[in-house]
């Protein structure tokens, strides 16, 4: 298990979803009002003509022309109600092809929560308009993949589309949403459709039917909070719980390393303590040469023995002979003084000091 997952968790749809399973679950009289239309009447201007198709559930019927002049709205509310289910259809202004512009972006994951922002402010690079220039809506297309999110642009000038609501008011035709050709909305499958049409112009929904809807939502708030966010809640404690116990393990791993570490270096230590004294004669055996090389009018005073060096001091009749026959046995090589020979007056013989290092391979058996 990761313990870093990021959930990628999109609130808005899912209440837009539940919402939806929430309201066929209530009294078919209810239903027919809240749920989501299943007819629309989709309108389209091509000069002084109104192409209009009628949708319903899911199946286009035959698209019916009519002149946009004073007989517009007695053709157009006569195909309505010659039909029951058109009766509450929602209406749509689909623009043609030429009548508006669609474009896929690919921007940074971190535009997402602002998106509309960054468009608009990069509105006059990526299309020939600025944004005070067009009715824009954007939207973000599937989940985010190497830190970009594919986002839609759908646009159409302000003149345009002005002008063709212009002229379905003159004849009492009010769309409730405009969306564009090239980038239809599936009004079936999406909970979340765009709309081109600018707020002012957008219906408003009856006050039952607000009050209902936020009725609606806060159950669905209360239901999503115990259902969903309380498992949520247990399994971030269990995941907690492992987190904790994965650093005393952690902690406690750290110990045993470090005390692994101190172990090893002791026993590299000693093998190497080990090693030298495997090496090196020992000090009677050194001390035992030393008795054998020197002349027996020969005595010493001080012996000091450290890292393979040694300095002895002491008396003889004629110190000046004892560098070769020092350095005469394997065991000692680089005899030297390292003090001037003096005379002791009490007893009329020379003192020395020679420092000589011990030549571990030269060995004893060959003494």
């Amino acid at each position: 298990m990761n313990l870093k997952t990021e959930i990628d968790f999109d609130i808005k749809h899912f209440f837009q979803w539940w919402g939806k399973e929430l309201i066929n679950c209530l009294p078919e009289q209810f239903r027919q009002k809240l749920s989501k239309k299943s007819a629309y009447v989709f309108l389209s201007v091509n000069g002084d003509f109104l192409e209009i198709e009628p949708v319903i559930n899911g199946q286009s019927t035959e698209i019916t022309i009519i002149s946009l002049n004073d007989d517009s709205i007695d053709d157009y509310q006569k195909l309505i109600t010659d039909s029951a289910e058109l009766e509450k259809a929602e209406c749509i202004l689909r623009l043609r092809a030429d009548q508006g512009i669609k474009k896929v972006l690919y921007l940074p994951a971190a535009t997402k929560e602002n998106i509309r922002e960054v468009v608009s402010f990069e509105m006059d690079r990526i299309t020939p308009f600025n944004a005070e220039q067009i009715y824009y809506e954007v939207k973000v297309l599937g989940k985010e993949e190497h830190g970009k999110i594919n986002v839609l642009l759908v646009l159409t000038p302000k003149v345009i589309l002005d002008k063709l609501y212009q002229q379905l008011k003159s004849v009492n035709i009010f769309p409730a949403l405009v969306d564009y050709s090239e980038a239809a909305n599936d009004f079936e499958q999406d909970l979340a459709p765009y709309n081109l049409l600018p707020e002012k112009d957008r219906p408003i929904k009856s006050k039952a039917t607000q009050i209902i809807t936020w009725s609606l939502s806060a159950t669905a708030t209360l239901l999503f909070a115990l259902v969903l966010l309380f498992p949520i809640w247990k399994q971030e404690q269990g995941i907690e719980s492992l987190r904790q116990q994965l650093k005393s393990l952690k902690k406690d791993t750290q110990e045993v390393q470090e005390n692994q570490l101190a172990i090893d270096e002791i026993i590299e230590e000693t093998e190497g303590l080990i090693k030298i004294k495997n090496t090196a004669p020992s000090l009677i055996e050194i001390s035992d040469i030393l008795s054998q090389l020197l002349p027996n009018d020969t005595w010493l005073t001080h012996f000091k023995f450290s890292k393979e060096k040694i300095q002895v001091q002491g008396q003889s009749p004629s110190a000046s002979v004892l560098i070769g026959i020092l350095e005469s046995s394997l065991l000692f090589e680089n005899a030297r003084f390292v003090s001037p020979l003096t005379q002791d007056k009490r007893t009329g013989m020379e003192r020395f000091q020679i420092s000589m290092t011990v030549n571990s391979a030269g060995g004893l058996k060959d003494e």
